[in-house]
Parts: structure tokens; C-alpha cells; sequence
């Protein structure tokens, strides 16, 4: 970003149209501290044989898989007691088929797909600070990471809304909300109430997404498919989310059920893909980049923001304002 000129990708002609597969999967939770490794491996082959299972079922392989949040160690990992630094990872030190999340880069090159989920993260260059990062790996390992920016999260997690100066010095002026270009398109990706933010997906459209990945975890009360489509249509972009169906726990093996649904939603808003309720495992979804030409095409008149009116409006140098 150039100033307050938001600079997109480079547009290409897009890919032929290939199936992309969103997951309601269940989490184990760690019971505790001296559990945590164990659980963390059990959820990791989960996650693997997840991937497995929808390569071997689908009529053509998926390219891309996205799981719901925290799918190594649970979003409900604090009630038991697990610290913060315990489950952060880095993943900005070495390559991340050298970590803990080798299998699933390895899954990635097995079958050249790209796999979303998210993490508790620590960042060497800003010790003492932890953030909910979504991530997003391919075959070539690490394809963008995308801290929270501003979602409510846990109590120790950093925003960067509060350190952006900081963090950009580190990585850069594109590493917040990044957009990563790939095969199978513009990919950016986010982490569950982050899609409340409309700001973060206008955001990341502008810069070129095509396809937004959201891992979540969802609630009844809020009106999550009405909140995505939303998102899907004023950003003429697919909105894959991924959703936990289920929470583990050593005490209560069937686990708690959890609301909302895995998702694929079109760039005209419409619903492609969902799997919701009690059901579990994938949701295939056609994924065809033509079809985010032919909405912009027929609604952008209508959902295009004026970006030179709204950026000088958001800081109050608008018509009428004082100079």
C-alpha cells in the first residue's frame, strides 16, 4: 500500500475451474499442560487423514482445504490451564516443513493443494508477544501467515491495530492482511471474527483477493451465512470458511457441539457449498475465478467502494470538514 492508494496484484488470466473442499471437523482439547504434545499429534494425523480422506472421495482433488481454527491444539485449550507459550509456534524462523507442521506440507505436495487452519503464534523479533494467526501452506511450504488485527481473541493475543508501526518495521508494509499470489488464484485469509470487520475484507479485496479463507469457529447467535454472504457479494470474491463442529474434551469423548457451518460462498453471494448441523467432514465447492469477472461485471456499479471519497471521509478531511 502506497500511501493511502491501495496498490492490487497484477491481474492474470484466471485458472480453470477446480473443486476446493471446507471442512466441519472436530478438535481434540488438551486436558492439560503434560498433554498438550500428545493431543497436539493426535489433532495433527487428524488433520492429515482429513486431507487423505477428501483427496480419495472427491471426483477430482481439491485445491484447496480449509480447516476451522486452531485445528492443533482447540480454541478452548486456556480452560484447561495450557499457557499461551506453550502452544505459540514460530513460524517465521525456519521453513515450516522443519516444524510441527511438516505433515501437512507434506500432504500439500503429495497432492498439490494449498491447506488453511490457524495458530497461536510467537514472533522472535517481538518477544513477550503472542498473536491467533491464520496461515495458509501450499507445496512450497509457508504461503502467507495473517495475524488478527483487530477481533477479539484471547486475553494474551496481540492486535495489530494496537502495534502496527511496530510489526510493519518488521515485515513489511504488505505483511498486514496480505494477499499471496498463487495457482489457484489471489488467496488472503482470516481468522473467525475477523469477517465481522467489514474493513478487513474490503481490504484484502482491494488488494486483489480473489478467494478469502476463513478459519472459524461459530456460535448460534451470530448470523454467520448472512454475515458471509454479505462479505462474498460486496467484495465479489469466494469466502471459504472452515468451521469446528465439535470440541473433545478427555471428559466428555463426543464432545460439545458447536454452531454456524463450513461454508463456500460464490462472489454473487450465493451459497455453494455448506455443511452444518451434526453433519461432519467436507464440503466440495466449484471454484471458477471467470465468475468473480461476470460479478464485477454486473454488480460492481453497486458494491465498489469510492476509496478516494471514503479514505479522506474516515479521516474526517471530507466535504465540510475543516481543512
Amino acid at each position: 500500500m502506497a500511501g493511502d492508494r491501495i496498490v492490487p496484484l497484477a491481474a492474470t488470466p484466471p485458472p480453470p475451474a477446480y473443486p476446493a473442499a471446507v471442512m466441519r471437523v472436530p478438535v481434540l482439547v488438551p486436558p492439560s499442560a503434560g498433554e498438550l504434545e500428545n493431543v497436539r499429534d493426535r489433532n495433527l494425523a487428524a488433520m492429515v487423514d482429513a486431507i487423505e480422506g477428501v483427496m480419495r472421495s472427491a471426483a477430482a482433488k481439491p485445491r484447496i482445504v480449509v480447516f476451522p481454527v486452531l485445528q492443533l491444539t482447540s480454541a478452548q485449550r486456556s480452560v484447561s490451564g495450557v499457557p499461551m507459550s506453550a502452544v505459540a509456534v514460530d513460524l517465521v524462523s525456519k521453513p515450516l516443513d522443519q516444524g510441527i507442521f511438516a505433515p501437512v506440507i507434506a500432504a500439500c505436495r503429495r497432492h498439490n493443494c494449498f491447506v488453511a487452519t490457524s495458530t497461536q503464534e510467537k514472533v522472535p523479533q517481538m518477544p513477550g508477544r503472542y498473536f491467533h494467526t491464520g496461515l495458509v501452506m501450499g507445496p512450497e511450504g509457508l504461503v502467507l501467515r495473517s495475524p488478527k488485527s483487530q477481533a477479539q481473541s484471547a486475553p494474551e493475543v496481540s492486535y495489530l491495530r494496537d502495534i502496527a508501526d511496530e510489526y510493519v518495521k518488521i515485515f513489511g508494509p504488505e505483511s498486514i492482511l496480505p494477499v499471496a499470489k498463487t495457482p489457484v488464484g489471489n488467496l488472503a485469509c482470516y481468522v473467525e471474527g475477523e469477517a465481522e470487520v467489514l474493513e478487513v475484507s474490503r481490504l484484502v479485496a482491494a488488494k486483489g483477493a480473489e478467494v478469502i479463507l476463513h478459519v472459524s469457529l461459530e456460535n448460534d447467535e451470530t448470523p454467520w451465512r448472512a454475515i458471509k454472504q454479505a462479505i462474498a457479494f460486496q467484495c465479489h470474491v469466494y469466502l471459504l470458511t472452515g468451521a469446528t463442529s465439535r470440541n473433545l474434551y478427555a471428559n466428555n469423548p463426543e464432545g460439545k457441539w458447536a454452531g454456524g457451518a463450513a461454508t463456500a460462498i460464490g462472489p454473487d453471494g450465493q451459497v455453494i457449498a455448506e455443511k452444518g448441523g451434526t453433519d461432519e467432514g467436507a464440503a466440495l465447492a466449484e471454484i471458477d475465478l471467470a465468475a468473480i469477472v461476470a460479478a464485477k461485471k454486473k454488480f460492481a456499479r453497486n458494491t465498489v467502494p469510492a476509496w478516494t471519497l471514503y479514505t479522506r471521509l474516515y479521516k474526517g478531511q471530507g466535504p465540510g470538514a475543516a481543512p
